[in-house]
């Protein structure tokens, strides 16, 4: 697919409309914004301030287009939508949402491939990792404009309590595993007081820190084209066993603990963990609670460190009459100066990788540390659009086996399937 018109044709344009407005009515102002773009955002929460700053910038950098956005509290709220927007050709010219709701709209062939129309980004410049999130069918559907990264999330207090070194982290799994006993405290009558490694409280951080085993074990979740899941081999199962050991050997956590929305009523908020898997969001509500947070790379099995990225990304829509315009916005935001702003503003890694780099952004200590723990996910993604369906699988599957309903190999040979039937649709 190629764009209606390159950011030169929009730009002399805009000028030439511009010029002839004012020769129409006598009224010599230098742009008349007749250049519209409509933008639907999910830059809420802690991104608002961040977002809103962006829009501002551009609105100043970019006269000559009137910016009309509107903001979108959840991605669940954006994704009704926009589902009902593009079924119906009423869709926004740019949106920015969460990357797996994207991959869904680009059935249909709906979205514009921004690798083609992106002319003035330097996609080498952009870190590959959070990419590969948007690529699918050899299109570039979507761009991030940040991401978050998975890390281990620490109590300090307790791990130096323990007599471990905070500062360097467990190193492999026995490691993690040394670790996870260590920190975990029990009442006499043997009642969870603090758990050593709090697994996860929902089905997508059942699906994280199965993935993040599956990967520190060298395996991953699909073969390489993605027609195919991979998670079913010995790698998936020793990614599941050793949640199970530490489960029912160690006791570090027990089953249902924690379970619920996360936030500030996670365990590690309440000072009832050690250990989590964590990422950019985790932060705030830790600091707010008054827990000694800090964040290290997550072990692989026989050394060497793993991550996951999760990536916000712009998309455009192909009947779109303003994709120059949107072009512009998306090019504008993948700037350094604006790069490095809405990280410092949202306490996100940015995509830039120079921006990523940069002496300030390093200078903030949480930043700095997901920006590191983001430099160990793999450079492939798990990105299909049935990748919400795949989360509940595998999850589901995890929880069956750490309740002992069915064995490990059972479990996963059940979930490899039911991918495979996703996948055939």
């Amino acid at each position: 697919m190629t764009f209606k018109s390159n950011r030169r044709q929009f730009l002399f344009g805009a000028a030439a409309s511009s010029l002839a407005i004012a020769a129409a009515s006598g009224i010599g102002q230098a742009f008349a914004q007749d250049q519209q773009l409509v933008f639907w955002s999910q830059l809420a929460g802690s991104k608002k301030a961040a977002g809103e700053a962006l829009e501002a910038a551009f609105k100043t950098a970019h006269p000559e287009i009137a910016l009309n956005s509107s903001l979108f509290a959840e991605p669940s709220q954006l994704n009704e939508k926009i589902l009902t927007a593009i079924n119906g050709n009423t869709a926004p010219d740019l949106f920015i949402q969460h990357w797996d709701y994207t991959l869904t709209y680009s059935t249909g062939d709906k979205l514009a491939d921004l690798k083609a129309g992106l002319a003035n980004v330097d996609f080498a410049g952009l870190d590959a990792s959070l990419l590969a999130y948007g690529n699918i069918g050899g299109q570039q559907v979507s761009v991030p404009l940040y991401g978050t990264s998975r890390g281990l999330g620490i109590n300090r207090k307790y791990v130096t309590e323990a007599g471990l070194d905070a500062d360097k982290g467990p190193q492999d799994w026995a490691e993690l595993r040394e670790w996870a006993k260590a920190l975990t405290k029990r009442q006499d009558n043997g009642l969870l007081e603090v758990a050593g490694l709090s697994m996860f409280h929902n089905d997508l951080e059942t699906w994280e820190i199965f993935t993040l085993l599956l990967q520190g074990a060298g395996g991953t979740l699909f073969n390489d084209d993605l027609t195919a899941p991979a998670f079913g081999g010995a790698e998936g199962l020793a990614a599941i066993n050793f949640m199970f050991e530490l489960l029912h050997t160690d006791k570090v956590t027990d089953l249902g603990f924690g379970l619920g929305p996360g936030g500030s009523a996670s365990p590690i908020n309440q000072g009832r963990a050690a250990m989590i898997i964590a990422g950019n969001y985790s932060t705030n509500n830790a600091l707010k609670a008054g827990i000694e947070f800090d964040v290290l790379p997550i072990p692989m099995e026989k050394g060497g460190f793993t991550s996951l990225v999760d990536p916000f990304s712009f998309a455009v829509t192909k009947a779109s009459p303003n994709q120059a315009a949107a072009v512009s916005f998306i090019e504008f935001a993948l700037s350094q100066e604006q790069q490095v702003a809405f990280a410092l503003a949202s306490k996100n890694v940015p995509v830039l990788k120079a921006a990523q780099q940069d002496p300030t952004v390093q200078a903030d200590p949480f930043l700095a540390k997901f920006i590191k723990t983001a430099s160990f996910a793999p450079p492939k993604a798990a990105a299909i659009p049935a990748f919400s369906r795949m989360v509940t699988i595998i999850a589901r599957a995890v929880q069956e086996t750490l309740f002992k309903r069915v064995t490990a190999e059972e479990a996963l040979k059940a979930a490899e399937a039911e991918v495979i039937a996703v996948l055939a649709r």
